[in-house]
């Protein structure tokens, strides 16, 4: 059956509908039976609906099996009818729009995806009419006489009728499997369609571990353009760890040297000494406790626990092939999000007693519920405006309360947990420096200096990822390309995280020099800003492609933004995690005052 993919000769194998929507908006779906063909409506008691996983769901599967469609295992089947249906002048009008609309549907056998479109049409033939070709440009009188003759069919539609599955087997196993669609017929009101398949059989010698290579569109995914963004991106990392090498191995150096002297040499280098600028000056402010204790906390917590979300689902797609199990990387993020959460609690409790934090209940009430109301504040209106649409993508009660139950259940717990072990974690630790009592007056600054600088931090490790967002988005915003090169992406992550924190170090040490000791929101907004970066490329990407419709815009802007918080979340933890151990190192090599 369908769950060992081990068949008998002669065996049934169950087809199975899926979904169906316009070609240009993937996300745009709906149930197969919303076509209006005759194959499930008159057998709706034979038809079997088919339960989804939490990935299946968020990725807008809805099974429901063709009865009347047998197919055999190793069986040929000539041309067979399915169903007949005489066109009203409403499924006429309903089936002309769906054909304009280049719709196309989706079928699994066996778990092996089918794609196919709806039926044809001519499409406009204007452009051959005169001043069409070009501004201003006459057609010839032949080229003019065809179009007069075309204009007379311009917008017929078509549906196709017969559907001719190949199967290749490979002993008791389906390997691969076609649809070709053929016998196009209009679609006019009081038209009689009847609808027909057949199916070959053919052996083959691919194993069942090969057969979804296929699907895999090695060409794009495996371009030289790819391994140049991943060679673009070594490059700059290189760079930017010889800056920061530079920062540590010589500047540094000659800084310690100047604030090592001894004393007699101090005190006749007194009036030097006086002069001296520099993040030494601010010893005694550097670890004072960021403005915004709650916020900061927080935002460092979900990008922490972002982090190690990722970078465990990472890892688990490159060791199991998740491409070959359908729903299995949307399954994986969900569980592995509710397992970690104890690694936002963790962060948050910690840094919330290191800074001196006093009310530690409600900021844990604040790190847990942060994520989750931002979450399900878009998939609120994301959801919505799908069950208005009566859209596939219309995430269904049951998996919402699983989801809900889950969180209550694991996330709770584990954040409550994760706060404990973060405080006591916390409990023994001392700063380098000692913290003073009164404020250091910041100098005053040009008002572009910090705002420059944090445009100009983001925009690097945008460079370094942009090239992989565009396979990323192409992947995701199409509905028939598989993202399968996760160890390109993993070595693209490897590299941001190295990027991100050679960026922040550079960053922090520009500000410690003028004498700003407020390097913790410094770095964590200068990483951070990538996010916006990522923003602006989503927004250039949808109008780059044809996308279209409400329901497309709504649900393709509610991830992006989901997508673009979270990732700007990931940089400004990873930013402020290399800050910090770079101002930990430095102050921790110099006389205490």
């Amino acid at each position: 059956d369908d769950q060992t993919h081990h068949y008998y000769d002669n065996e049934q194998l169950v087809l199975w509908t899926d979904k169906a929507g316009p070609y240009h908006n993937p996300q745009e779906t709906y149930e197969y039976a919303q076509l209006g063909l005759c194959e499930l409506h008159a057998d709706d008691a034979d038809a079997q609906r088919r339960g989804v996983s939490i990935g299946e769901a968020l990725e807008g599967h809805e099974f429901i099996s063709s009865p009347k469609i047998q197919i055999k295992f190793g069986s040929s089947i000539p041309s067979t009818e399915i169903c007949s249906m005489e066109l009203d002048t409403d499924t006429s009008s309903q089936l002309d729009v769906l054909v304009k609309d280049n719709y196309w549907y989706q079928l699994y056998l066996d778990d092996l995806p089918i794609w196919a479109f709806l039926g044809e049409h001519t499409g406009s033939v204007d452009a051959l009419l005169p001043g069409k070709l070009f501004p201003g440009a006459q057609a010839a009188p032949e080229v003019n006489k065809t179009a007069k003759g075309l204009k007379q069919l311009q917008r017929v539609t078509r549906i196709y009728t017969h559907r001719h599955f190949t199967l290749a087997r490979n002993g008791d196993q389906l390997i691969q499997v076609d649809m070709e669609t053929a016998d196009p017929v209009a679609i006019v009101p009081g038209a009689k369609i009847t609808f027909t398949y057949s199916a070959a059989w053919v052996e083959t010698t691919s194993t069942f571990a090969e057969r979804y290579d296929r699907y895999l569109e090695t060409k794009f995914f495996e371009h030289k353009v790819h391994w140049f963004s991943i060679v673009n991106s070594f490059m700059l990392c290189l760079f930017l760890v010889a800056v920061v090498g530079v920062i540590l191995m010589k500047t540094l150096k000659k800084d310690f040297a100047r604030y090592s002297m001894a004393e007699a040499e101090e005190l006749y280098n007194m009036d030097k000494a006086a002069d001296d600028i520099g993040w030494k000056q601010v010893g005694g402010d550097v670890f004072r406790r960021p403005t915004s204790l709650h916020a900061f906390c927080i935002l460092i917590s979900a990008g922490s626990h972002i982090a190690v979300c990722v970078l465990i689902v990472l890892l688990l797609c490159c060791c199991n092939s998740s491409y070959k199990q359908r729903g299995s990387t949307g399954t994986e993020l969900v569980v592995c999000y509710l397992l970690t959460q104890v690694v936002a609690g963790y962060v948050g409790g910690r840094m919330y007693r290191i800074h001196g934090g006093k009310q530690w209940k409600r900021a844990l009430a604040y790190q847990g519920l942060f994520m989750p109301i931002l979450l399900l504040s878009t998939f609120a209106v994301v959801n919505t405006t799908a069950i208005a649409y009566r859209s596939t993508q219309a995430v269904p009660f049951t998996t919402i309360l699983k989801v809900l139950l889950l969180y209550i259940i694991l996330c709770i717990p584990l954040h409550t947990g994760g706060t404990l072990l973060g405080r006591r974690s916390a409990r023994e630790h001392t700063f380098p420096c000692r913290v003073n009592r009164l404020n250091r007056p910041v100098p005053p600054k040009h008002w572009a200096f910090i705002p420059g600088m944090v445009a100009l931090a983001g925009l690097v490790p945008f460079g370094c990822v942009f090239i992989e967002m565009y396979f990323l988005f192409t992947a995701f915003w199409s509905y028939n390309k598989i993202y399968y090169v996760y160890g390109f992406l993993l070595a693209v992550v490897a590299l941001l995280a190295v990027v991100i924190v050679c960026v922040s170090i550079v960053c922090v040490y520009v500000l410690l020099n003028a004498e700003d000791y407020r390097w913790a929101w410094c770095s964590l907004g200068a990483c951070a800003s990538t996010g916006l970066y990522m923003l602006v490329y989503s927004i250039y990407y949808y109008h780059s492609t044809q996308m279209s419709g409400f329901l497309q815009w709504v649900y393709y802007f509610g991830c992006s933004l989901n997508f673009c918080v979270g990732f700007g979340l990931f940089c400004g933890a990873l930013g402020y995690y290399g800050a910090s151990w770079f101002v930990y190192l430095i102050y921790s090599n110099i006389k205490a005052e």
